[in-house]
């Protein structure tokens, strides 16, 4: 945010010193908006928090709601010095007070994992509703999940929680789809629906959501499909595969395919085929052994 009173000596000083740590070869990043925040950015990108929070809170007192944002999250995560929860709070209430959703997501976070407050997931969940009605979808995931779960002190709202994580869903986040997947492919927190679990997570899938990839092969195994294509199959193991953190479970899921269809071409111990151009539709049948991986 601009404003029409002169620099202040001060800021004129930091200014000098985050240049000089920033040296001439990031000049042109900041020349076309040489403003504190902007500086600020270019020195945290850096890892340089140390000069960045300076310059962050000049830019945050004059009003800055993202520069109120980062400051904040260099206080939280105490980067360029100690860890200060109190000021986390107080920065980040100062952007959700113009009404910033994503100070109001940390806000949430902050609440539901005890940060300079007592842990509250009802509390959390308030954050989350709020930052949701605006439009964030991340938030909308967050509270779904704590009310499908009923977490810490948040009563159980099922339907409440389902109706958000669908909201997500349709706003295009590929981990709402493998949540609700996950959900009624486990029943644990709502009713076990195979086709579903199926449905969901095959459009989790289809937004590079590895955890849904493996998922969705390991739920059409287990059910009766009336077919299964193991083409498609194949490759979905193959892409969940390349995931750090993924990696294992696309493997166990790889053995339990090949087990149970060898026509499939590959090993069971979960070695992948050379890709093939040929159809690999065939009708389902039961596994050889249970998965001993979830997704």
């Amino acid at each position: 945010m601009s404003t029409s009173t002169s620099p202040r000596p001060i800021f004129l000083l930091l200014l000098v010193v985050a240049l000089l740590a920033l040296g001439a070869a990031v000049f042109r990043e900041i020349a076309v908006d040489p403003s504190a925040y902007r500086v600020a950015l270019s020195l945290e990108k850096r890892g340089l928090y140390r000069f960045a929070r300076p310059l962050y809170l000049h830019a945050a007192q004059q009003g800055d709601a993202q520069a109120q944002v980062r400051l904040a999250g260099l206080y939280q995560e105490g980067r360029g010095g100690r860890t200060d929860y109190r000021a986390a709070l107080h920065w980040y209430g100062q952007a959700a007070r113009q009404d910033l959703p994503q100070a109001i997501f940390h806000l949430g976070v902050m609440h539901m994992d005890g940060q300079g407050v007592p842990a509250s997931h009802r509390r959390a969940a308030e954050f989350f509703e709020r930052a949701a009605l605006k439009g964030d979808r991340l938030c909308a995931l967050n509270l779904g999940i704590i009310l499908i779960e009923g977490q810490g002190d948040q009563p159980r709202d099922t339907a409440g929680g389902l109706r958000w994580l669908q909201l997500a869903a349709e706003r295009g986040h590929a981990y709402a789809h493998y949540a609700l997947g996950r959900y009624y492919d486990e029943g644990k927190h709502l009713p076990a629906n195979p086709g579903e679990a199926i449905k969901w997570y095959d459009k989790a899938a289809r937004l590079g959501e590895a955890d849904a990839q493996a998922g969705l092969v390991l739920v059409r195994i287990r059910n009766k499909a009336e077919q299964i294509d193991l083409g498609d199959s194949l490759r979905l193991l193959a892409q969940a595969h390349q995931t750090p953190g993924s990696a294992a479970v696309a493997q166990h899921t790889l053995a339990a395919l090949c087990a149970t269809y060898p026509e499939a071409g590959c090993r069971a111990n979960g070695r992948f085929p050379a890709p093939s151009a040929k159809p690999l539709v065939v009708a389902w049948r039961p596994p050889v052994r249970e998965p001993d991986v979830e997704p």
